[in-house]
């Protein structure tokens, strides 16, 4: 669709019908009242699309723990070196 068949004329204002037809359009796609019937409402978003966030800050501090281990590790052998 281009610029002028969705905004009218270059420096008009915006064109009436389309604007209807948008919004009838848009509230048929995301189930608004169509013929005074409400459709069911959608679910929650976290069940949509669950977040990974739990899993990722698990990791996470796995990672920092066992680079922590190792950076022990590796001082007490460098030290023993020494000796």
């Amino acid at each position: 669709m281009s610029r002028i068949q969705k905004f009218g004329k270059r420096k008009g204002a915006p064109s009436e019908d389309f604007m209807d037809e948008t919004a009838a359009a848009l509230e048929a796609e995301w189930g608004l009242e169509t013929n005074g019937q409400e459709k069911l409402p959608l679910p929650p978003r976290r069940q949509s699309h669950p977040s990974s966030k739990q899993q990722l800050t698990r990791w996470f501090y796995r990672l920092l723990i066992v680079l922590f281990l190792l950076l022990l590790a590796g001082m007490l052998w460098w030290g023993r070196q020494f000796d």
